[in-house]
């Protein structure tokens, strides 16, 4: 990494020194291994400093001139509205990416008979309790959705819904499902 003492360009590439004097008419031999010929200097590579990154982040100064050599500086700086929003829109992405990878599918056959098999839980007992949902839109969605599904899926809010009525905990879900995929 490289500096140009005349403009202040830092984070500068072997490449872009080459390039500077490209343009010159002079015939510029480089010496093995590469180092820059004035106004460019070597700038020792340093850590960035410690921060939050779901706040910070550390972005590259000017390099400092030090008796040990141009060392790399940084500073922590505050991050924008719109790096937050791409930070929660990337947490929300993975989070349903995982809920996505951990959702079972199983045909309706397939749930029923693990209901009863685990359970002994019976489809007219579902009826019962899709029948006894007070809420008369809540009722008839919760119905379209069981009795019109070719599939179940684990996280879907009818069988959500459904779970906490017959008293099924996340474990119980998990092992029904996994053994209805069994079936």
């Amino acid at each position: 990494m490289f500096y140009n003492t005349e403009t202040g360009d830092f984070g500068l590439t072997e490449g872009d020194v080459r390039s500077y004097f490209a343009q010159s008419e002079f015939l510029i031999v480089w010496p093995e291994p590469f180092a820059p010929h004035e106004p460019f200097v070597a700038v020792i590579a340093t850590e960035k400093p410690a921060h939050s990154p779901a706040t910070h982040k550390a972005v590259e100064i000017a390099p400092k001139d030090t008796s040990d050599g141009w060392l790399q500086q940084w500073k922590v700086v505050k991050l924008s509205k719109a790096e937050l929003d791409q930070i929660e829109a990337e947490r929300l992405a993975a989070e349903q990416a995982a809920k996505d990878a951990a959702r079972i599918t199983v045909t309706k056959r397939q749930a029923l008979l693990a209901l009863f098999d685990l359970k002994g839980i019976k489809g007219d007992q579902i009826d019962a309790m899709i029948g006894a949902i007070p809420d008369e839109d809540a009722r008839y969605r919760a119905k379209v959705d069981w009795d019109g599904s070719a599939a179940i899926e684990s996280d879907s809010p009818t069988m959500l819904m459904l779970a906490a009525g017959l008293g099924l905990s996340e474990a119980d879900l998990e092992l029904l499902f996994g053994y209805a995929q069994a079936l």
